[in-house]
């Protein structure tokens, strides 16, 4: 995978940096020097990771640069315009150019809690404006731009004064900020992967989690009252830090956890957060936030918020938003056709496809996990889930402000949240982060049982399971990166234009990942869930298939 899926998201916006990241922090000049401008499109590079999801391998062309160029460590001459995580480390090409300084002061003029930046957007700055907004860090997580930025009054930094500290040396506090000195993290999307409504989907689920006591980090407000911005061909949203600290900045995707504490700790922390979502009635993304029927023939959104629409019946496939982890196709009864009808609203997929034999391919390779899917659908309770619940996207309290061994103080990256079942939501945290996708060569040890133990303990402590919902995990789980993988195929052949990576976003992620799950190691994992889910959850009267029905064999 890539760094990323996250993946997987949009990539997180309130963490620190790897260690590579903070080499090319110390040499960025908070003047802004030698940063590239946003240009109307992308890069003409190898993208990050690509993707998030393992085995991505980018290949070289005329007009890209080889392997070795993209995965060596960044030289002098790449400081200006911080690189980017592949899958191999640290890759010198974007896929996103670099926030610029001009640029986040005329974005923060739109914020008024961003103190000394310009009062308009269109007004000069003023000759003081360049010490008073800088910025420290830039992100090297994919499929945006992101950047942390410190703004203080004029005088508040002495003239000449072009030091740039380090996002870990602030968050440590190993460096004496001026007071009232801000910090804030702005992040940049393409417009047509978040426009300000998608955006604001994410945030108003955020603000619902917030309002119960769900520890998460809230967007800044512009002077109109939106949580996010417009302008041009991009879309802007701005956070404050996140509180804790980010033990995982210098650990890939699809990697476990540090311990069985933190997994065990993540697991209670996203068992809260699904009982916080499950009376948030908001519909699936991209279909509007007026109560409606959520899809033709099923039951209406306020049915939804109870938890009683029936996915199986629908005839109507929401198209919903690019790379978020959704169920709109997998959640009907008849995976070909509904996925025939999304793939046609997903703009440039069907296009990407038309190489590939897909139709034979999902009939081969998805449509027997779904078979065993389909039976379990009338019975799922729609909620609105995560969407890329992993390490990295958790900040933790320090040792010292908790007397337990692990705490979640942070929850980041909605980026792919989206209105699916708390057994598809948990499946995805189990996929992103218990089975080492990027080290499948091992001979044993590539699932991490005792962490995936540890997450599942603390995960039922806190929101159980009864039968019906385990058995819906345990058929989701080869799943569950189906739609998000197909996004991703459109966003690296159609937006950047990168055929490579789409063509492993196809072969090795969508396909591979559930070929991998038809094979003894898959196999062995679903079964230890089934085994698992016996032990710890009682009899119900809802019905659920047996271990022996759950799984079809390479």
């Amino acid at each position: 995978m890539a760094e990323k899926p996250h993946a997987p998201g949009t990539g997180r916006t309130n963490t620190g940096p790897t260690g590579a990241e903070q080499k090319n922090a110390d040499s960025l000049r908070e003047n802004g020097e030698g940063q590239a401008k946003p240009s109307v499109a992308p890069q003409k590079a190898a993208p990050e990771h690509g993707s998030s999801h393992p085995a991505h391998v980018q290949g070289a062309s005329a007009d890209k640069p080889s392997a070795e160029e993209r995965e060596r460590e960044p030289t002098a001459e790449d400081h200006a315009q911080p690189g980017q995580f592949g899958v191999h480390g640290v890759q010198t090409k974007r896929d996103w150019p670099c926030l610029t300084l001009a640029e986040v002061q005329s974005i923060l003029a739109h914020y008024p809690s961003a103190p000394s930046a310009p009062s308009a957007p269109s007004a000069p700055s003023a000759p003081s404006a360049p010490s008073a907004v800088r910025i420290v860090w830039h992100s090297m997580r994919p499929f945006s731009a992101a950047a942390r930025v410190l703004v203080s009054p004029p005088d508040a930094v002495a003239e000449g004064d072009n030091r740039a500290h380090t996002f870990s040396q602030i968050a440590e506090h190993d460096v004496s900020l001026p007071q009232p000195e801000a910090a804030f993290i702005l992040k940049r999307h393409h417009a047509s992967l978040r426009t300000v409504a998608a955006l604001e989907e994410e945030h108003a689920f955020m603000q619902h989690l917030a309002a119960k006591d769900v520890p998460v980090c809230l967007p800044v407000a512009t002077r109109s009252g939106h949580t996010a911005l417009a302008q041009g061909e991009w879309t802007y949203e701005l956070f404050p830090p996140a509180p804790g600290q980010d033990d995982y900045r210098d650990v890939m995707s699809w990697k476990p956890y540090h311990s069985t504490a933190h997994a065990r700790a993540a697991g209670q922390a996203l068992g809260r957060l699904h009982l916080a979502a499950s009376d948030y009635a908001a519909p699936s993304r991209g279909e509007g936030t007026v109560p409606a029927p959520q899809r033709q023939g099923t039951t209406t959104q306020a049915e939804n918020a109870s938890g009683k629409d029936d996915f199986s019946q629908g005839m109507a496939v929401p198209a919903g938003r690019p790379l978020t982890s959704s169920m709109n196709a997998l959640g009907q009864s008849d995976l070909l056709p509904a996925l025939r009808q999304w793939v046609k609203e997903q703009p440039g997929l069907a296009e990407q496809l038309a190489p590939h034999t897909w139709e034979d391919d999902v009939q081969a390779v998805l449509t027997p996990f779904h078979t065993v899917l389909r039976p379990l659908l009338p019975h799922i309770r729609s909620c609105w889930g995560h969407g890329d619940w992993h390490g990295s996207n958790l900040f933790w309290q320090k040792p010292e402000e908790t007397k337990t061994e692990a705490k979640v103080s942070c929850i980041l990256d909605f980026g792919m949240a989206e209105r699916t079942c708390v057994p598809f939501d948990l499946a995805v945290a189990i996929e992103r982060s218990m089975i080492d996708w990027l080290d499948l060569s091992r001979s044993h040890g590539v699932v991490a049982y005792a962490q995936l133990e540890a997450f599942l303990q603390g995960y039922h402590a806190t929101h159980p399971l009864c039968t019906a919902e385990w058995a819906q995990l345990v058929a989701f789980l080869p799943l569950v990166h189906v739609e998000f993988a197909f996004s991703e195929v459109a966003y690296f052949g159609t937006l950047l234009q990168d055929h490579a990576s789409a063509d492993v976003a196809y072969t090795d992620y969508l396909l591979g990942h559930a070929r991998w799950f038809a094979g003894p190691e898959g196999q062995a994992l679903l079964d230890w869930l089934t085994r698992y889910a016996a032990h710890v959850s009682p009899v119900t009267d809802a019905p659920a298939s047996s271990a022996s029905e759950h799984r079809p064999h390479a």
